[in-house]
């Protein structure tokens, strides 16, 4: 097998950089061929990841964390959501969230990750395609594909301020920190949302997490996350919050224990429903967009499945 490696210098706030000598030690061992570069922008990892998907190499795996395996992926799909080319998909993790690996059982040890490649188990995961306004240049949309999660309203500010937090705290810590921050300076939205043809007039959003995986971010869960052959996103939103209710909800979403609704429109705190097409849209100020951990731009957003799965390279069941 031919592999082509993705290396990103910067993840875990550049103190992974020591272990790539010994990662790469580690893969020249398994006697497969392999290429690698280092990159960190997002849109350089994204280059390389589209060419060594053209240039025809077996699999391409992402080093770094899950900005790196986001950026990575994207490489893989054009603007329509069609994969490019035949490749597997990797990851050898070195990054600081791991919500990823831990949704799709991915190992953490280098070692361990090495070894998963030399006689992979291929899972096809659906990945959901995100169309939204582009944060530099409002007049432009962009496109892109998202795997675990996306977020509407608060969560892009909790990502923006949480990733300079890590620096000085641990994962957990602050996300925590920035969400209860987020919370106490970030007002509610009123949001319009078309969830298949059925639109909803959504007043004092918090924000609205579209996912697939398990795991939203940061320990932020729902109960369990989507099957790999359903074709819905889950849709959690948080409304309504108060100083009375705030302890709840922060019970339930870091403990995943939550109940579905079925219905976007009713009246509680925290409503748990299911559809495959999403549009989104303010009908007030500036809402974020976010999606697999790094903040992106403003709605208006529409979400729904990438037209191909992604051939994901993971450890073969014992």
């Amino acid at each position: 097998m031919n592999c082509f490696l993705i290396i990103n210098p910067r993840s875990r706030n550049q103190q992974s950089r020591k272990r790539f000598r010994k990662i790469l030690e580690e893969f020249r061992k398994t006697g497969m061929d392999f290429d690698h570069v280092f990159i960190s922008s997002y849109a350089g990892i994204r280059a390389e990841s589209e060419y060594a998907n053209r240039k025809g190499y077996d699999a391409i795996i992402a080093v770094g964390g899950d900005g790196t395996i986001n950026a990575t992926i994207n490489g893989f799909y054009d603007g329509k959501g069609n994969r490019i080319s035949k490749a597997w998909f990797g990851v050898i993790y070195t990054g600081t969230s791991p919500d990823f690996c831990k949704s799709y059982g991915i190992p953490l040890k280098e070692k361990e990750s090495i070894g998963t490649f030399t006689n992979p188990n291929i899972r096809c995961i659906r990945t959901g395609k995100i169309t939204f306004r582009n944060a530099t240049n409002s007049g432009i949309t962009e496109t892109r594909i998202f795997v675990c999660c996306a977020n509407v309203g608060l969560g892009a500010g909790v990502a923006a301020l949480s990733n300079n937090i890590r620096k000085y705290t641990c994962d957990f810590i602050g996300t925590l920190i920035s969400l209860l921050w987020n919370l106490a300076v970030h007002g509610s939205r009123n949001l319009i949302v078309k969830a298949d043809q059925v639109v909803y007039d959504i007043p004092r959003v918090m924000n609205i997490s579209i996912g697939r995986t398990k795991f939203i971010a940061s320990g932020i869960r729902v109960s369990d996350g989507v099957e790999d052959d359903d074709d819905r996103f889950y849709i959690l939103t948080a409304k309504n919050i108060s100083v009375k209710t705030l302890s709840r909800l922060l019970y339930q979403v870091y403990t995943g224990e939550l109940n579905s609704s079925g219905d976007l429109g009713s009246s509680g705190i925290l409503e748990l429903t299911y559809a495959r097409h999403l549009e989104f849209q303010s009908s007030g100020g500036p809402v974020g967009v976010e999606f697999d951990g790094d903040p992106a731009g403003f709605l208006p957003a529409t979400i729904e499945l990438a037209a191909d799965p992604l051939d994901l390279m993971i450890q073969k069941s014992k």
